[in-house]
């Protein structure tokens, strides 16, 4: 112990008395300079550190990277507000599941997003030779099934990357039924025949469900028929309202009177505290049931506390029996087919074949019409578009549109014979108000 002691003290006077050169400086500096690059020595002390850093920003920031985490990446371009703002907080369930084809090409879906309206379904399909569109065009229409084969896929869009390795999609689906939970994305490459499919569960847990939903069950008259609204719900991607038309009584009735009326089309506006909520799909079947109307809007805006609904017009194919005898030459004749008129302005031969010129409202198509031709009944072979003319009638303008209808031979005697029609019936009125409380 005296021995370590006594070396101690010795170092220590040693040193004490050492001196440090004034230009210890430069002299480092240059040695430095001169020294060789070499390959650095693993430093543990620097990367633990680094590690218990990184654990603290990783546990202070936990939420924020677990939100993150949710979002899509990539989708920007082909969602619109709504859904941006969706992902943005987050909503959805995550899938990151894929198949990739025996050419390279690999289509993944990401994610979904489930309410009360919808199912929507984001995927990503790459190629790496850069003709992902081709690709997409041969897998045609992605199909989202569910139990027992049913397809829920409505509509897409896409949009593909400057250099053609990729296209991300947007896909909308009716919302499953209420005993889906094993479901699945199938694609057909029809080029290389094989099937691709890309099974997942359906969490429901993760479902956004509703923010609103009215009970509306009004009916209305329309047209000599009645129409009723039966229900509004407004979710998160978007608000629906849904519609009954016909019932299968009016419906047998109609066909032993051999007045069948076909729906086509019934516009909704649908306003939100006095603004338009944009229109985005419409739907309509027809069954034994019945006829029924879906029609598809955006989200109402937040805190919205009024709602209008708003007849815009109807439309629809009706049987009729209307026939009317014909002479040759200009004519101006004026019919009326229920309460629009039509004109018809001159018949006339041209090799061969009879045409006949008419004047109509512009809600009025001919769409089921013979002409009797010295007895024999000929359908119209095709239609040509011709001129409008617009009339003005006080604050209110209406367009007249001129056609010509061709038939097949030529004769003495002529009459048109009229079986079905398109009308379009405009209303423009408010049918229902609602207020949120």
């Amino acid at each position: 112990m005296d021995n370590i002691e006594r070396l101690l003290t010795e170092s220590k006077e040693e040193l004490n008395s050492l001196k440090i050169p004034e230009d210890i400086e430069h002299r480092l500096r240059d040695a430095l300079d001169n020294i060789p690059n070499k390959k650095r020595r693993f430093n543990i002390k620097g990367k633990v550190a680094a590690l218990i850093i990184a654990v603290l920003i990783i546990g202070y920031n936990a939420d924020t990277l677990a939100y993150y985490a949710k979002k899509l990446i990539g989708y920007d371009s082909v969602m619109d507000g709504t859904l941006q703002e969706l992902n943005e907080l987050g909503k959805g369930q995550s899938i990151n599941k894929s198949y990739t084809f025996k050419n390279g090409v690999k289509v993944t879906l990401d994610g979904i997003m489930l309410d009360d309206n919808k199912l929507i379904a984001f995927y990503a399909i790459k190629d790496p030779s850069g003709k992902v569109q081709e690709v997409s065009r041969d897998f045609g229409f992605m199909r989202l099934q569910g139990l027992l084969g049913v397809n829920y896929s409505k509509s897409g869009y896409g949009e593909a990357n400057e250099d053609g390795t990729e296209m991300k999609w947007v896909m909308t689906c009716d919302k499953p039924m209420f005993f889906e939970r094993k479901m699945e994305m199938t694609m057909n490459s029809m080029s290389m025949k094989e099937t691709g499919t890309i099974p997942f569960t359906l969490d429901r847990n993760k479902a956004m469900g509703h923010s609103l939903k009215i009970g509306i069950n009004k009916e209305i008259e329309l047209d000599q028929r009645k129409i009723k609204i039966k229900s509004l719900i407004a979710s998160p991607t978007s608000t629906v309202i849904k519609g009954k038309i016909q019932n299968i009584v009016e419906i047998g009735i109609e066909q032993i009177k051999g007045e069948r009326f076909i729906p086509r089309d019934i516009e909704l506006t649908l306003i939100a505290d006095g603004k338009e909520v944009e229109q985005t799909g419409s739907s309509m079947s027809r069954s034994a049931k019945g006829g029924r109307f879906n029609i598809s809007y955006d989200a109402l805006p937040h805190d919205t506390k009024d709602i209008d609904i708003k007849l815009i017009s109807f439309t629809g194919n009706h049987d009729i029996k209307e026939t009317i005898e014909l002479g040759k030459g200009k004519l101006n004749k004026d019919v009326k087919i229920f309460d629009k008129n039509m004109k018809i302005n001159e018949v006339y031969e041209s090799e061969g074949n009879t045409y006949i010129n008419i004047t109509t409202d512009e809600n009025l198509t001919l769409s089921k019409v013979f002409l009797d031709i010295d007895g024999e009944k000929i359908e119209a072979e095709r239609t040509f578009s011709g001129d409008y003319e617009k009339i003005v009638e006080g604050d209110n303008e209406k367009i007249n549109y001129i056609r010509t209808i061709e038939f097949n031979g030529t004769g003495e005697r002529l009459t048109l014979d009229i079986q079905r029609i398109r009308y379009k019936k405009t209303y423009d009125e408010i049918i229902y108000e609602y207020s949120v409380k």
